[in-house]
């Protein structure tokens, strides 16, 4: 198991950026076995009540996601397929199946693909799919969610 805390770098990262906090509020809208598409893969949720949200996660080989945090919400990430680095502001780490890591809201992380895809469920508490602050993304996409459609 790893935990990512909430550390230093973490806190001076969040505080030096500018972010709309309409953009991350919970907007109420049903996720539920909704396909968001992102430049990595793709994520499905599968669970929400009003204390959690699980979500299964594919991401492609050789992607990643953004380098972000989640201002309101602590994120469990189980690994289901594959290898990947999760990477932190204070140090990476390589995670494959059957490794669970806890991240406290506010520290920041990134997963990177190896040259197989990963697979991993998400638990997000509380639920709350906009909750998303990128601190750096290959993608050049700014603050906020991505647009869904039926899985």
């Amino acid at each position: 198991m790893i935990l990512v805390k909430c550390l230093k770098a973490d806190r001076e990262a969040l505080a030096s950026l500018k972010v709309n906090p309409s953009i991350i509020k919970n907007d109420g809208i049903d996720y539920l076995n909704k396909r968001v598409k992102k430049p990595w893969g793709h994520e499905i949720e599968r669970y929400r009540d009003d204390k959690v949200s699980v979500g299964w996660l594919h991401i492609h080989s050789e992607n990643q996601t953004s380098l972000h945090c989640h201002t309101g919400k602590t994120t469990f990430l189980m690994i289901v397929g594959g290898v990947a680095q999760l990477d932190t502001l204070n140090g990476s780490f390589e995670i494959g199946a059957g490794e669970l890591v806890i991240i406290e809201k506010g520290a920041f992380h990134q997963i990177v693909s190896n040259s197989q895809p990963v697979v991993l469920y998400e638990f997000e508490f509380p639920p709350n799919k906009r909750d998303v602050v990128r601190l750096k993304d290959a993608y050049s996409r700014g603050q906020g969610y991505e647009r869904v459609e039926r899985a």
